[in-house]
């Protein structure tokens, strides 16, 4: 019950927040331009959703890529700090 409520609070005070910050007129604007471009994109993508495919295909491409390279200099960087460790123990044991 308790957690219903606070998501229904968050809720509210995020619509009540937005409602206010559309009494701008910049931002009213700005609001309308980008949900033009969204409605654009939306229905260029309804119409040829092979292109919507190739661009999920190639983003997730690019992802797992970043990924990959991330992972790649973290077990690099794993393996340095193993091999720093290890002439450390050998430096104190001989110490």
């Amino acid at each position: 019950m308790g957690k219903e409520r606070l998501l229904k609070g968050i809720l509210a005070g995020a619509i009540v927040g937005g409602l206010i910050t559309l009494s701008d007129r910049e931002t009213r604007s700005y609001v309308t331009r980008k949900l033009q471009v969204c409605g654009n994109k939306a229905t260029y993508y309804a119409k040829n959703p092979a292109d919507a495919i190739h661009q999920l295909n190639s983003n997730y491409a690019r992802c797992s890529e970043q990924l990959a390279t991330g992972l790649t200099s973290a077990l690099n960087m794993l393996h340095q700090l193993q091999e720093l460790t290890e002439k450390i123990d050998k430096r104190d044991d001989n110490g």
